[in-house]
């Protein structure tokens, strides 16, 4: 469930890749990625968690010494994932410190750099400010990016404006089929990012948005196709939890609790018997 939800959106992997070191393996000593000194270290601090049966386990953010600094609930929304991060960092200076890199670039690098950096750390508004005074291509399209995120779809075309051509085209494609989606025009929102090339790296965001477009058109069976060709054969990355996480709900008509252990054939194309918990928002019109 977390790799297909809070652990698919990019804001949560720029945070945790920036001031956190993710840890992911099965508590059950005996599941596929099993690994007993991960185990052994999370059981001393939470004893509940070790026994023969337990409860789905929540996401916990532990020092190297093993203190527990904060946790949350395997099943949690992304806003509630994001809040309890930004939470452990107000509450722990200590551990929130730039690294030598991070100085470095806020003395001397470039704007995209100290954007980029901003970004991870939840800055938003701040990167926005720094990328509006560029021109540049690169910049543009990553100021255009953090428009679209917050839904500001007149500045989001501006900068897409100062992006045009190169290898940059696919991001412009991508920005502007969400804003189509969020506007109910599906149909447009598909064709805008039919151009995206398989060698791009956000084909498999465009495929996953081109599912969701002809499910939201009613045309359940050509999502379904859509998200199983994607997974079959995109790279792995977020989206292809988030495309297997919408096959999985959309093909059992699941109301978002469903069970990895009960009944039912194994219909998602990752091998999951169904994803507990919340319902995939993005199958809700948007």
């Amino acid at each position: 469930m977390l790799r297909a939800g809070p652990f698919s959106d990019e804001r949560i992997v720029r945070q945790i890749n920036r001031r956190f070191v993710p840890l992911y393996f099965d508590l059950n000593p005996g599941g596929a990625l099993a690994d007993n000194k991960a185990r052994g270290f999370v059981v001393k601090a939470r004893k509940e968690l070790g026994g023969a049966s337990v409860n789905t386990p929540p996401v916990l953010v532990m020092t190297p010494d093993g203190d527990v600094l904060g946790e949350v609930d395997n099943y949690a929304s992304e806003e509630t994932m994001l809040d309890s991060l930004r939470d452990v960092l107000q509450k722990h200076a200590d551990w929130n410190q730039p690294s030598d890199d991070e100085k470095k670039i806020a003395r001397s690098g470039t704007p995209l750099e100290r954007a980029n950096v901003l970004f991870d750390l939840g800055n938003v508004d701040a990167a926005r400010r720094l990328l509006e005074k560029e021109t540049g291509a690169a910049e543009s399209a990553l100021l255009a990016h953090l428009c679209r995120l917050a839904k500001d779809w007149d500045a989001m075309e501006k900068a897409l404006a100062r992006v045009k051509g190169g290898e940059l085209e696919d991001d412009a494609r991508v920005e502007r089929a969400w804003h189509r989606y969020a506007e109910h025009d599906f149909a447009a929102a598909a064709k805008e990012v039919a151009a995206v090339g398989k060698e791009s790296r956000r084909t498999t965001e465009a495929r996953y948005l081109v599912g969701l477009a002809q499910w939201q058109q009613g045309k359940k069976d050509e999502a379904l196709a859509t998200w199983k060709a994607t997974i079959e054969h995109c790279s792995q990355d977020p989206w292809i939890y988030r495309a297997d996480w919408a096959f999985t709900q959309a093909s059992e008509g699941s109301d978002g609790h469903g069970s990895f252990s009960t009944g039912g054939p194994r219909t998602s194309p990752l091998g999951r018997i169904g994803y507990m918990g919340r319902r995939n928002p993005d199958l809700d019109p948007p």
